[in-house]
């Protein structure tokens, strides 16, 4: 049983996941470091990495950035990897998701899932995966128990959607909105319904992301679905140098959706 298999078996309907995103190097590989143990030790169930890409096109002001923060301290695949491999000495069950774009992932070619998994990573998002290249990219990952994790949006119709989860595992990740990272998020009734169509779809785990910002947005996506995704606010406390207060903001949201 994998990581991610093994911490989604402990949800209930009283027990959610936390999620948390952060860009690697922002603002430095020490002070990223450290904040993931923070994170961790404040209650993150699964530490999503951004891998800091140059068009980051899917994100809003707060996290792009964060990616240019990070890309100025000259941070490269290969020192993700390594930050991973730390957060492995110390933890052996907490999963390890990267997520980026494609350019970055195809750097190590066909030797990236045996890094990813010399390395500790349990998952991978990539938000530009051409449909086309996403069977045979899932395959490779699958050979060293990696796992692909898809991007289910508003406007993904029933035909693509099964077609995704041909090509998925581990969990799901509903981006409960139309737009870029850090919008505001206005119809939870929608979210619910989506949520609910995908799950009848699948075994896997959905997890919701996008806007979510405080514990009344966290408690209320995570009462149908297995679990939250929070960045934009975490990164918004590195950005404005008050990452001591990331630790009571995860212990907040923990206790909010459970």
């Amino acid at each position: 049983m994998t990581r991610l298999e093994k911490i989604f078996k402990q949800t209930s309907a009283k027990k959610k996941i936390l999620v948390t995103y952060t860009v690697a190097g922002d603002p430095s590989l020490k002070t990223s470091k450290k904040i993931l143990d923070d994170l961790v030790s404040s209650g993150a169930d699964i530490l999503e990495i951004g891998v800091p890409f140059s068009d980051p096109m899917s994100e809003g002001p707060v996290i792009q950035k964060a990616h240019e923060r990070a890309l100025k301290k000259n941070i490269e695949f290969k020192d993700i990897l390594n930050i991973c491999k730390q957060i492995r000495k110390k933890n052996s069950s907490v999963p390890i998701v990267l997520m980026g774009y494609m350019n970055s992932f195809l750097s190590l070619k066909n030797k990236l899932a045996k890094e990813l998994f010399l390395a500790g990573v349990d998952g991978v998002i990539v938000v530009d995966l051409p449909y086309d290249e996403s069977k045979s990219f899932f395959e490779n990952l699958r050979q060293e128990d990696i796992d692909l994790i898809r991007l289910i949006s508003p406007t993904t119709d029933s035909k693509r959607l099964k077609q995704m989860l041909a090509s998925s595992s581990g969990y799901l990740y509903y981006v409960s909105l139309k737009g870029i990272t850090g919008a505001e998020l206005k119809n939870f009734d929608e979210v619910k319904k989506k949520v609910k169509k995908i799950k009848s779809l699948t075994h896997l785990p959905v997890v919701v992301g996008f806007g979510i910002k405080d514990t009344k947005t966290a408690k209320k996506m995570a009462s149908f679905s297995d679990g939250i995704v929070v960045g934009t606010k975490i990164i918004d406390f590195i950005e404005n140098k008050s990452s001591k207060r990331i630790s009571s903001f995860t212990k907040s949201l923990k206790k909010a959706i459970n």
